[in-house]
């Protein structure tokens, strides 16, 4: 697969990333960081020390399975944030339900580890790819909502 990342060098008053799977137009202060994973673009707010990552996984899958993996994806992303920093992390929220668009499923969750980090997770399952947009901010609940729905308008995926 080819993946395509593209950051224009010319300066602006936002930063334009256009992958083949979705369109994310930050503003300059969230500094684009090494992603971990070849399918992956990563962000970091040093104002807000939070983190923004945003990943595709291409899947084969029939409609009909898409409920039961969007829960195992929510799972499983849940299961990760345990392991990348251990602590006794709650869920505060998750919902998987059909997207606006019926073209897949949406699935979100808020979790927390407390005293230390809010993890908000938006997500698309369709039967061609699970898209992943995940922030990571500081213990301020109220902080990190304001700051992941003041992003989450700057993302734009390509559905299916």
């Amino acid at each position: 697969m080819v993946y395509r990342y593209t950051v224009s060098l010319t300066p602006a008053t936002t930063r334009d990333s256009v992958y083949s799977e979705f369109v994310l137009d930050l503003p300059p202060a969230w500094q684009a960081q090494a992603p971990e994973a070849d399918n992956a673009v990563a962000f970091h707010q040093p104002a807000a020390d939070a983190a923004l990552v945003v990943s595709v996984d291409f899947i084969a899958s029939g409609a009909d399975d898409l409920q039961a993996l969007g829960e195992q994806v929510i799972a499983q992303r849940l299961a990760a944030l345990a392991q990348a920093t251990p602590g006794d992390w709650q869920t505060l929220q998750q919902q998987v339900r059909p997207h606006r668009s019926d073209a897949g499923l949406e699935l979100s969750f808020a979790a927390e580890l407390p005293g230390q980090q809010v993890a908000l997770y938006l997500g698309y399952a369709t039967p061609r790819k699970l898209l992943h947009f995940l922030m990571i901010c500081g213990p301020d609940r109220a902080a990190a909502l304001a700051l992941f729905n003041a992003t989450v308008p700057h993302f734009k995926p390509r559905l299916p």
